[in-house]
C-alpha cells in the first residue's frame, strides 16, 4: 500500500509540476505556478520523508496538497473556466493521499 500511495503521489505532485511550468511560460505574473510548483515540492518531499521513514511526510503532505488544489482553483477562477468537477476530483484525491500519509 505505501509503494502505490507513493507512486500516486509522485504522479500528482509531478503532473501538478510540470501544469506550473507549462504555465510560468505563458504568464507575465505566474503567482499561482509559483504557488503549484512549491506545493508540489511539498508533495514529492512528503514521499521521501515516507520512504526513508519520517514521520513528518504527512505535515509535508498537507500544507502541499492545499496549496496544489488552491492554485488549481485559483487558474480557474483567473481564466473564467472553473471546472467544478475536476476540483472536486483534485480534491478528493489530496485528502485521500494525505490520510493515507497519516495511516501508513
Amino acid at each position: 500500500m505505501q509503494i502505490i500511495l507513493c507512486i500516486v503521489s509522485v504522479l500528482f505532485g509531478g503532473l501538478s509540476m510540470i501544469a506550473a511550468l507549462s504555465q510560468m511560460k505563458s504568464e507575465q505574473k505566474p503567482i499561482s505556478a509559483i504557488l503549484m510548483i512549491a506545493g508540489s515540492l511539498s508533495l514529492l518531499a512528503a514521499v521521501i520523508c515516507n520512504i526513508i521513514g519520517q514521520r513528518i511526510d504527512y505535515i509535508l503532505a498537507l500544507p502541499g496538497c492545499i496549496a496544489i488544489c488552491a492554485a488549481a482553483i485559483w487558474n480557474g477562477k483567473k481564466s473564467g473556466q472553473l471546472h467544478i468537477q475536476h476540483h472536486i476530483i483534485r480534491i478528493a484525491l489530496s485528502i485521500i493521499l494525505i490520510i493515507g500519509f497519516v495511516v501508513l
